[in-house]
């Protein structure tokens, strides 16, 4: 074989070599962007190392704030340092790094990431090598349309492939360059000064969104319905697109103005304290802060449930709630109780949704659970009523009628109302009637007494007798 021959053998090899397995696109450019990410530019950051577990405040509004301890070793002069994987929802305007000897001069928020699209399209007028149908290819790529390349082959006179990216089975892009700005994380980097050369402790705070919680609460009657255990989870669940590991969370119950400065005022507040062993609630500036016990791990795109409140026994009642201008002939069942020291309670209701269980009387003395109905509740303090909406009574009904409508005079009316009430059941019942009133009124004649709630509400208690019913009526007179 002469000379020239193993030259054009070596040539060919260099510009078509045999490929050992197919390699997946998409492995291929996960692969191809990490050794993009290690070009020159990126290798003189110094990365930002972790010093120690994260703080993160979470509200339930879906908003987190996060103060992470870094170390870091700097050269006296300008550094650049960097930390990759931060979240994807960061928003970088909160971002602050701080240490002592230090002074940043720049920051910012690369969240331009790799995916497949923005690869192909560095790539437009570039002479790429493909693999096609099991077959080796040379072409220019011309053009993008969707999922749709645009290939001028080089081994044809002007001809031009339209292919599908996925009846591509392996490409090789150029390696003189790659595409610009494109990251695989989103990352943080600044520009830094530091006075001298040495080891630093910085660090770094921001606010993220998509890292939120909420509440779920379990109530369960006893038997004989007189009292309820209540245990209430927080479910924490982060999509901010990073993991935090080992971190002293809290969780804020509370309506932050976003555009103004009590965000700030309650995060610096807590900035200054450490976190708490026990998962008692306590005052931050105009909210309530609970903070969770044990170190725990937040992973990426996951949930978790941690307690939150428990208490055995708490005074409770069934009670039954009418009001006909509303709900027709329906009547509401609901569980009430208080929430304070002597009914078993006495802390702070973060919102949420109760779930409310009952003794199964079909199911014997084993006492065998049954799901009663469900509602929510809103931020509770201490003191206040609560009443849970479980469904509507099966047993009692009610009917509304407005029997008379008077016109006194030109601005004054008289109304006359009945509102009868049957039950169907076995035991007595004690029905709240809730009446809603407009302008100027008042009450003439009653059949009963009644609880005057606000300026256009008034309540009447009607016991009802097993297998009867029971009438109220009253008078009111509206002036306009």
């Amino acid at each position: 074989m002469s000379t020239e021959c193993l030259t054009q053998k070596c040539r060919a090899r260099t510009v078509r070599p045999p490929m050992k397995s197919r390699i997946d696109i998409f492995r291929f450019l996960a692969a191809l962007a990490f050794l993009t990410a290690l070009t020159p530019e990126a290798s003189r950051a110094t990365p930002l190392r972790p010093a120690g577990p994260p703080d993160v405040v979470i509200y339930d509004d879906n908003v987190a704030y996060v103060r992470d301890p870094r170390r870091v070793s700097l050269a006296a002069g300008e550094n650049a340092i960097e930390l990759e994987g931060v979240p994807q929802r960061l928003d970088s305007t909160s971002v602050r790094l701080e240490g002592a000897g230090i002074d940043v001069r720049e920051q910012s928020f690369r969240y331009d990431l790799w995916n497949a699209d923005k690869v192909f399209r560095s790539f437009l007028g570039d002479s790429i090598f493909f693999r096609w149908q099991n077959r080796p290819a040379r072409g220019v790529l011309e053009g993008i349309d969707g999922d749709d390349l645009f290939i001028r082959r080089r081994d044809s006179t002007d001809v031009l492939l339209m292919i599908k990216r996925a009846q591509i089975q392996e490409v090789e892009f150029p390696a003189r360059r790659g595409p610009a700005g494109l990251s695989t994380r989103p990352s943080l980097r600044w520009r830094v000064r530091s006075e001298q050369a040495g080891e630093r402790a910085l660090l770094l705070s921001y606010l993220t969104n998509a890292l939120g919680w909420t509440t779920e609460y379990t109530a369960t009657l006893e038997r004989g319905e007189g009292a309820l255990a209540l245990s209430g989870w927080a479910t924490i669940t982060n999509r901010s697109g990073a993991p935090y590991r080992g971190a002293r969370v809290s969780l804020v119950s509370g309506e932050l103005h976003r555009a103004g400065g009590t965000t700030a005022a309650a995060l610096s507040e807590f900035g200054e304290s450490a976190p708490a062993a026990t998962p008692r609630p306590n005052g931050l500036f105009a909210y309530h802060l609970y903070r969770v016990e044990e170190a725990l791990d937040l992973p990426a795109w996951e949930s978790i449930q941690v307690p939150l409140v428990r208490a055995a026994k708490i005074t409770a009642a069934r009670a039954y709630r009418y009001d006909g201008a509303k709900d027709g002939g329906k009547v509401r069942a609901e569980v009430v109780f208080t929430n304070d020291k002597k009914s078993g309670l006495g802390a702070p209701l973060p919102a949420g949704r109760v779930r409310v269980f009952g003794i199964d009387p079909t199911g014997g003395g084993d006492g065998a659970m049954a799901w009663i109905g469900e509602d929510t509740i809103d931020h509770t303090p201490t003191g206040d009523r609560v009443r849970l909406f479980c469904g509507i009574a099966f047993d009692v009904t009610g009917e509304r009628t407005r029997m008379t409508h008077t016109r006194v005079a030109r601005n004054i009316t008289d109304d006359q109302f009945s509102i009868r009430l049957r039950n169907a059941g076995l035991s007595d019942a004690v029905v709240t009637v809730a009446e809603t009133l407009y302008g100027t009124w008042e009450i003439t004649q009653k059949s009963g007494e009644f609880r005057k709630k606000s300026a256009e509400s008034i309540e009447f208690d009607m016991k009802v007798p097993a297998r009867g019913e029971s009438t109220l009526t009253y008078t009111v007179r509206h002036s306009y």
